[in-house]
């Protein structure tokens, strides 16, 4: 993947179809490598982003990259993680309970 940095950028834009389909294609490139997870700093920040389909963005690539965490980054913010499990949006909430289920984080 030759766009990670441009993906990366993409992911808070106005346009949330556009930032949807850079945060798939972040994913689909963690499922395969460990390319993306260098820049996991840019998804914790994401979780306290005010805009829930931001959030989501966040939840999904940080646990698109739990497979490539070789230094436990989640442990650290594990907490921030799980308390979208009751996050003020509930569509938020509903997707991290797919998330961690579908990833057993």
């Amino acid at each position: 993947m030759t766009n990670i940095q441009e993906y990366l950028e993409n992911l808070e834009n106005g346009d949330d179809k556009k930032a949807y389909q850079c945060m798939k294609k972040l994913e689909s490139e963690s499922a395969i490598s460990p390319h993306v997870y260098p820049f996991f700093h840019i998804f914790e920040e994401m979780l306290s982003n005010t805009n829930s389909y931001i959030r989501v963005r966040a939840l999904i690539l940080i646990a698109a990259n739990a497979k490539w965490d070789h230094d436990n980054k989640i442990d650290e913010i594990i907490d921030s993680y799980l308390k979208h499990i009751t996050d003020e949006k509930p569509i938020t909430a509903r997707q991290h309970q797919g998330i961690a289920i579908h990833c057993k984080i």
